[in-house]
Order: structure tokens, then sequence, then C-alpha cells
């Protein structure tokens, strides 16, 4: 049970992405639900990285931490040896925020919109731009010889 204990570190930097949950969450509810919708955003963000995490432990690849900093939520980990292991790897937190809109979508007033939310958060780490999943994932597609040197093609 160790193996899925994994430090969170908050960076300096890492306040703009709650402040920025509670902006978006009075665009969707107002004022007065600012707050649990921006909740439900940050949490939306963590469990990405926490199914990462979960299939890289279950795959016994060390996962060193997980925070967040200006650019958004990150998980820091070892590399998998195998092209198959990093691409589950990768995938797992856009399937965990597609997974997370289903039940979003049954909670009343505002889950339709936290579930797009997901969606939305699914589906842009999915497509191959900087250091997204999905460039991840194309580049262990695209390449066919022995595994390459991941730690100068992705972030940490």
């Amino acid at each position: 049970m160790l193996r899925f204990r994994v430090p969170f570190r908050m960076h300096r930097t890492g306040w703009f992405i709650p402040v920025f949950c509670i902006i978006l969450g009075i665009e969707i509810g107002g004022l007065q639900l600012a707050i649990p919708i921006g909740a439900v955003l940050i949490a939306s963000l963590l469990l990405h990285e926490i199914g990462h995490m979960l299939v890289a432990t279950l795959l016994w690849v060390p996962v060193r931490e997980i925070g967040m900093k200006f650019g958004g939520a990150y998980t820091r980990r070892a590399y998998a040896t195998r092209r198959r292991d990093e691409i589950l790897i990768s995938a797992a937190g856009p399937l965990m925020n597609i997974a997370l809109a289903i039940p979003l979508s049954f909670v009343p007033h505002y889950g339709s919109q936290l579930a797009m939310c997901n969606l939305m958060l699914g589906a842009i780490n999915l497509l191959p731009i900087p250091s997204s999943d999905g460039l991840r994932i194309l580049k262990m597609l695209r390449h066919s010889g022995p595994p390459i040197d991941m730690a100068s093609t992705m972030k940490a």
C-alpha cells in the first residue's frame, strides 16, 4: 500500500490554478457557487494526475510527486521501459476525465457544465500539442525502434 503514497507539491506559481478555477466557478455558477464549483474543477485536475499515478504505480513505474504549478497540474515520474506502458500511463489521465464526466452529468443544475469541462480537459490533453498526453502517445506510436530517451522529449 505504501507504493501508492506520493507526495503533493504546490509550487509558488501553482496558486494561480485554484484562483483560475474559482474564477471559472463564478462564470459557471455565480458568486455563491464559485468555491464549490472551483473545488470540483481542481479535483478534476488532480484526479487526472491521479489517473496517471495509479496506472504508473500498477505498472511498477516509480512516481515521485504530483503537484500544481503555473502551467497546470503535473505528475513527476520515471519513464516506462516499454512503449505500451508509456501509452497506457499517458492515456490514463484523459480517460479519468472522460470517466468523471459521466457521473458529473447527473449532478443537478451545473453537472452538465462540469461534465463538459472534464470532457474538454480530456480531449485537449489528447491533442498532440507540446507537453500534452496526446503528444506523448503519438511519439510512442510513431517510434518503431528500441525505446527512446523519453527524458529529452517529455515534461517532468
